[in-house]
């Protein structure tokens, strides 16, 4: 017969087994109500506010589980608009062997450039830092989208390889990324003098609509066996067009965030299993198959030259660039909690803008387009109600590993384009808002309202008519003997031919000539009392860290 187990020895054991319960919840899942992330929304038109998430700021540590599974999250939803750029410039590689490469490039990059963005480390013997020390996650630039497309086209006509014409660009990448640098140690209060909202945001809106073109141009692309705009590929697009909206109706805030990545998975699978009107399939793995299983950085190189006419759209795009990280750097701050007031305000915006510039420079050096901060993942903050850092450096270590993986980005370069371009179409239109959004995120006086009809007059004329101001009945530099003023006709043409280039460019002219009207004057002086306050606050903060550096 057993003994009669003791009181104390049944209490201490009891207890051990519910600490040892406990601890899976405690230091591995943490207090996280997964169930309101995941939940579907059966009723959309009815809104829940019976449930909030329990708020993590940007400092806080996360369990390891949940740090992994908001990582995961982040990830799928910037993973296909980080591998868009390469699938659509390996395009142009007649051997199409190019995109692989250049898709797993883009998600390491991604990783890293992430990894740096989100430290927020002191430059030694300076009162500067490199990145923000935000939840600010980095891709692959849509703005240097388009003059990459017309560089390697010129190039490629003039008798250059697609290695040989990529890699010129990627010269002038590095060289830009120089002068982004600069523009990061101006003072956050001039630069938004120098460049204001509605110049910012009309440059990003007329990046948005000359991409809407391209993704429109995929999603109509019949691939090998289908004329452009059939019914099939039409068809195709339609469908992850429609995925989106479901998710957007039913889906919870998981799915609703990660609902770009969920689209294309949808619509490969539907492209799998189908075949067009002659019984072709829509899919090709033969590049899935060629494909490495393991690869990183410089396993493909390109020669890394300079292509001099595209070095005036590409500054450009980097001061573009550079604005897209300011307002996504104040964002992300609002997000985790900071306002104008807070000294660490300032601190970040400089942080955020000098490391958009050594990760533009990291980017070049991997062989792909230069980073930028991401706006998709600021609204993935405000449905998780989580901006620790932690949750970014989760993400990074899924982009890394989705890019080590040389499967994983093959696999992104068979989707057919006409199922991508369905997304792609949405995901440009989106940056197209995000620049109105921008645009008149403050008044527009009568100036800018002038000021943005002139710039627009020759942005949007140029996307919907290239050829206007770019035709040989006007500039014929092909009949140009002397070297050197063909480069820079060559450079006037590339300019000229790129609507956001033209567009800001006329912008930022007008701006510096033409003076304030009366009706911006009164509205300067009508600003509220705290925006005064912040700006005479940031300059004695700036007169006393000057007379410290003097001294």
């Amino acid at each position: 017969m057993s003994e009669p187990v003791a009181e104390e020895d049944f209490t201490e054991e009891s207890t051990k087994v519910i600490e040892e319960k406990g601890f899976v919840k405690k230091y591995l899942l943490g207090d996280y109500d997964y169930g309101v992330l995941c939940m579907p929304r059966l009723n959309p038109w009815k809104v829940d506010t019976k449930h909030k998430l329990q708020y993590y700021g940007k400092d806080e540590a996360l369990p390891p589980l949940l740090a992994a599974f908001l990582g995961f999250q982040h990830a799928l939803a910037v993973v296909g608009g980080t591998a868009l750029p390469g699938i659509i410039l390996g395009s142009y590689d007649p051997t199409g062997k190019a995109a692989p490469y250049l898709v797993s490039y883009a998600l390491i990059t991604s990783g890293i450039c992430s990894w740096i963005q989100i430290m927020h480390a002191p430059i030694p013997k300076t009162r500067y830092f490199l990145g923000s020390g935000l939840m600010c996650l980095i891709a692959t630039s849509f703005a240097f989208l388009p003059t990459a497309e017309e560089s390697i086209k010129l190039m490629m006509a003039e008798g250059k390889t697609f290695d040989e014409a990529y890699g010129s660009l990627l010269g002038v990448f590095l060289l830009g990324s120089v002068f982004q640098a600069g523009i990061a140690f101006i003072p956050p209060r001039i630069l938004r003098k120098i460049f204001p909202p509605w110049l910012a945001g009309m440059g990003v809106f007329l990046i948005g609509i000359n991409l809407t073109g391209v993704g429109v141009s995929q999603w109509g692309s019949g691939g090998q066996f289908l004329p452009y705009g059939s019914a099939e590929s039409i068809g195709l697009g339609f469908f992850v067009m429609c995925v989106l909206i479901f998710l957007e109706l039913f889906g919870s805030p998981f799915l609703r965030s990660t609902s770009i990545a969920i689209a294309i998975m949808v619509g490969y699978i539907l492209a799998a299993c189908t075949s067009d009107r002659n019984g072709n399939p829509y899919v090709d793995t033969a590049p899935l198959e060629e494909a490495p299983v393991i690869l990183f950085l410089w396993t493909k190189t390109f020669p890394i030259g300079f292509y001099a006419p595209a070095f005036v759209p590409t500054l450009i795009a980097y001061i573009v660039s550079t604005v897209e990280t300011y307002g996504d750097t104040c964002a992300t701050a609002q997000a985790s909690g900071y306002t104008p007031d807070d000294p660490y305000w300032d601190e970040a915006l400089q942080g955020g803008l000098l490391g958009d510039s050594v990760n533009s420079f990291i980017s070049a050096l991997s062989m792909v387009l230069p980073s930028t901060t991401l706006s998709q993942n600021i609204g993935i903050i405000s449905l998780t109600n989580v901006a620790s850092r932690w949750a970014g450096i989760a993400c990074g270590v899924w982009m890394f590993l989705f890019g080590v993986f040389g499967k994983f980005g093959a696999f992104l370069t068979i989707i057919p384009l006409s199922v991508f371009g369905g997304m792609s179409t949405f995901l440009f239109a989106n940056i197209a808002v995000s620049g109105i959004k921008v645009m008149t995120s403050e008044p527009l006086t009568r100036r800018s309202r002038f000021i943005l009809a002139i710039s627009l007059s020759f942005g949007v004329g140029t996307i919907i008519r290239k050829d206007w101001l770019t035709s040989t009945a006007f500039l014929d530099c092909g009949a140009i003997e002397n070297e050197a003023k063909k480069g820079l006709c060559t450079a006037a043409t590339v300019t000229m031919g790129t609507g956001y280039a033209i567009g800001c460019i006329v912008a930022l002219l007008l701006n510096s000539i033409l003076p304030a009207d009366l009706e911006s004057m009164e509205e300067e002086e009508a600003l509220p009392l705290t925006a005064k306050k912040v700006e005479e606050s940031e300059e004695s903060v700036e007169s006393e860290k000057l007379e410290a550096e003097i001294s």
